[in-house]
């Protein structure tokens, strides 16, 4: 019987991501998308991009900051986007500690685009996926309109989203 439980529960626990393990994949936070708006803004020194990080992550910031910046450089040099950030300055990355919940990937997700808000808001870590903010690429693949609302192109941009 353990062995036919994770059988069919391996795929969940390796699908989701979060560094705080199984537990908050599975049942994930809450967030207040809102209140996340109303968060200090650091400007990014390479692309002035706006970043937004929440209290529990603030002796990571200059982490955070570097790693935004690195990511865009990284994202735009492999998709060839010369806007210098242009377009992502539109909007506020937020920065949160886990999973949370949404309306896409069964409720669960560490990444998600509004375009309606222009807000982004992303997980500092993944369970199972390498370095820090590794769903930002993929939802500026959103936001540049690389990548489809659904994700059904996904595999068209995988080599620069690292997702």
């Amino acid at each position: 019987m353990k062995r036919l439980f994770l059988l069919f529960s391996l795929p969940v626990f390796t699908s989701c991501a979060n560094v705080l393990g199984v537990s908050t994949v599975i049942s994930p936070s809450n967030i207040d998308k809102e209140g996340l708006k109303n968060l200090p803004e650091i400007i990014t020194p390479g692309y002035a991009l706006r970043v937004g990080v929440i209290p529990s992550l603030s002796d990571k910031k200059a982490k955070i900051v570097k790693g935004v910046d690195n990511r865009f450089s990284e994202f735009s040099r492999c998709m060839d986007i010369t806007d210098n950030g242009e377009l992502a300055r539109l909007y506020l990355i937020s920065v949160v500690d886990g999973t949370f919940k949404c309306k896409y990937h069964l409720g669960r997700c560490n990444g998600e685009s509004d375009r309606d808000n222009h807000s982004i808001i992303v997980t500092y870590k993944a369970f199972n996926r390498e370095g820090i903010l590794p769903l930002l690429k993929h939802e500026w693949a959103h936001l540049y309109g690389f990548l489809k609302p659904d994700d059904s192109n996904l595999e068209n941009v995988r080599r620069c989203t690292e997702y």
